[in-house]
């Protein structure tokens, strides 16, 4: 009689699966940390934010003072304009809110104002522009829409602003 050896079994042992998997594990914690999220994403949320405070401040100054304060919007940012003797003009240096705020990198300003797009101006121009928002010390406010987006972001961030100076913003995903 014949006696025949038992076959070799083929797969993989226990602890060369578990090795695997860990690596894999390893591998994918790396990938995960090194992504990092939306750093644009982010700064406009801040802006946005910044923004919303900034106008709530302002209305609150206007009517507080008694001073009619305007926003120049511009190509890289906006600044905070008070109506004086000479016309508007900027906010004293001493006042370190109502100023001039640039947007960071990358970052595009859409304007709406009363279902109107104007035109942004050259941010070295601005001396010579006029203000496209006006905050007046009664506490009305030019109704306008703001929208902070980047063609490296799938977000786009929308600031509302009613006329009695009620900030709205959301957040879209854009795909």
């Amino acid at each position: 009689m014949a006696v025949r050896k038992p076959a070799r079994q083929a797969g993989f042992t226990l602890l060369e699966l578990m090795v695997v998997l860990v690596l894999i594990g390893i591998i994918f914690g790396f990938a995960v940390l090194s992504f990092g999220g939306d750093k644009l994403a982010e700064a406009m949320e801040q802006e946005t934010r910044r923004l919303v405070a900034l106008i709530s401040l302002a209305n609150d100054e206007a009517v507080i003072r008694g001073d009619e304060i305007a926003i120049l919007f511009t190509d890289t940012g906006y600044s905070f304009l008070i109506l004086g003797p000479d016309g508007w003009g900027v906010a004293p240096e001493t006042d370190r809110l109502l100023k001039e705020y640039q947007l960071p990198p990358g970052v595009r300003l859409i304007l709406e104002v009363e279902d109107d797009v104007p035109e942004l101006t050259q941010a070295d121009e601005k001396g010579t522009s006029s203000p496209q928002v006006f905050i007046l010390s009664s506490g009305e406010v030019t109704p306008f829409t703001v929208t902070l987006q980047s063609d490296q972001s799938q977000y786009r961030y929308h600031l509302a602003v009613s006329q009695m100076g009620e900030p709205e913003w959301e957040v879209e995903e854009v795909f």
